[in-house]
């Protein structure tokens, strides 16, 4: 099993052009993004690969969180923190 952190809008590298009269730059701080967490696991003899798990930060699922084109995710749930709980590990 693999747990993996990702916060929502922010992009792991970043190009910016700008004027030579710009001489200062400001950009969003990740801290304040939103997070989920992604769970992939396999079969100990490779006979069988579950979908990965999604874990949103909420109460319930809002339709507008999930993209039509999302596939392969046969479970996404939340957790009040936005982390997989015994519950949700245990399912």
């Amino acid at each position: 099993m693999d747990e993996s952190g990702i916060r929502i809008g922010c992009p792991t590298g970043e190009t910016v052009i700008v004027p030579l009269e710009v001489k200062d730059l400001y950009t969003t701080s990740p801290a304040n993004r939103k997070s989920l967490t992604i769970i992939e696991a396999i079969c100990a003899n490779g006979s069988h690969f579950p979908p990965p798990v999604i874990i949103y930060s909420g109460e319930k699922i809002m339709e507008s969180w999930v993209h039509e084109n999302l596939t392969g995710a046969k479970v996404i749930t939340v957790s009040p923190t936005g982390y997989t709980k015994e519950t949700i590990a245990l399912a």
